[in-house]
């Protein structure tokens, strides 16, 4: 039986302009014992949504099952198959709202298909990591190291709805249709508010 791609557009957060694919759910997220979320005592919002809802992680599973099984070139080819015609007009694929990269094998697979995505269709291609063991220098989609500046794209934190936003930082408006600095190399560092 082949895998389909399970993807979804759009979050309460992102626009429809936005597709959203998972290597994995955050309940068994790899990079667990590098989350500085975690680390600080703080709430992981997607492993909270996939305990609500089972069905999130089901899907976060099956996201996951399609990302091992197939090439770069294979998901590259069904992503552009499932945004042709589309409306809106597909412009970013948001990589990992749970989860985490699994290997550098991860990292690269995952640069293919962002240069095969910008030459094919212009989508600029993001996302954010724990991993700070990876090596994403020749990354071909941008990254943000949570906590860590080892990502191409500056760093980004969580802070509590009460704290000051950290200096150096730009507090996220939590709202990626009025902002994209974490959508285009500006290096800016992001501050999350916890959820």
């Amino acid at each position: 039986m082949s895998l389909k791609l399970l993807c979804k557009f759009g979050t309460d957060k992102t626009g429809d302009d936005t597709l959203l694919l998972n290597m994995g759910s955050a309940m068994r997220c790899v990079a667990r014992d590098r989350c500085q979320v975690l680390l600080d005592g703080r709430k992981c919002y997607p492993a909270q949504v996939e305990r609500l809802h089972p069905v999130v992680k089901a899907f976060r599973d099956r996201q996951q099952a399609y990302w091992e099984a197939h090439d770069a070139e294979r998901i590259a080819r069904d992503i552009l198959d499932k945004i042709e015609g589309r409306d809106p007009a597909t412009r970013f694929f948001r990589f990992n709202e749970s989860g985490d990269f699994a290997s550098q094998d991860c990292v690269d697979k995952l640069s293919a298909i962002a240069r095969m995505l910008k030459q094919a269709a212009g989508i600029v291609t993001y996302g954010f990591t724990a991993r700070d063991d990876l090596d994403f220098s020749r990354a071909e989609f941008l990254v943000k190291g949570s906590g860590h500046d080892a990502g191409n794209n500056g760093r980004s934190v969580v802070i509590g709805a009460g704290e000051p936003v950290p200096e150096g930082y730009a507090r996220c408006p939590e709202d990626c249709r009025t902002c994209d600095l974490c959508m285009r190399p500006t290096g800016v560092n992001i501050a999350f508010i916890e959820r």
